[in-house]
């Protein structure tokens, strides 16, 4: 399968994936998370506002603030297909744009520097290539601001593919398991 297919077949599993078991796994990922020597000692970090069907991060942002982390949310322009981080110091200072996805509304500086990101993905290797949306967004960050990275999923993201000359690594896979 190409990344197309295996991205379809991949969000189809995750749009399923939902109730009491997803609320334990998200559980589960925060908490371990919270846990990294990455997390604790990093000062900026990078989260994606998430859709319904991923790993829920409005949990994770809310600890990481009241832990005095400074949280950034990916600020999109879709015409240079770049992306910043913008931060965001409350939850509630957030809006969907004309593509449906969530982007900070507040007054916060922006950002390239950061301690960490936790990069989204569909589809993930066991050595941290990944498959996202086809946009290329973290791709082309990742390669111009190398920093410390971390992806939270769900054992049935793992796949195999042939990873492309721009695909950047996850430094590390945070994993649930669901059976």
């Amino acid at each position: 399968m190409n990344k197309k297919e295996i991205r379809q077949q991949i969000l189809r599993r995750l749009k399923e994936f939902n109730g009491n078991k997803k609320r334990q796994a998200d559980k589960y990922l925060a908490d371990q998370l919270f846990a990294t020597s990455e997390y604790q000692h990093a000062q900026t970090i990078a989260l994606v506002l998430s859709f319904n069907h991923e790993v829920n991060t409005f949990p994770i942002i809310e600890q990481a603030l009241q832990d005095g982390k400074s949280v950034y949310v990916p600020e999109m322009d879709y015409k240079s297909r770049l992306m910043t981080f913008k931060e965001i110091d409350n939850i509630n200072e957030i809006a969907k744009d004309k593509k449906g996805i969530y982007y900070a509304t507040s007054n916060g500086q922006t950002t390239n520097e950061l301690d960490l990101i936790v990069v989204p993905g569909v589809g993930f290797q066991q050595d941290g290539y990944r498959i996202g949306y086809g946009g290329g967004y973290y791709d082309k960050f990742l390669s111009a601001f190398p920093t410390s990275t971390i992806s939270l999923l769900y054992d049935f993201q793992l796949t195999t593919f042939d990873p492309e000359s721009f695909d950047q690594v996850v430094d590390k896979l945070i994993i649930y398991r669901t059976s």
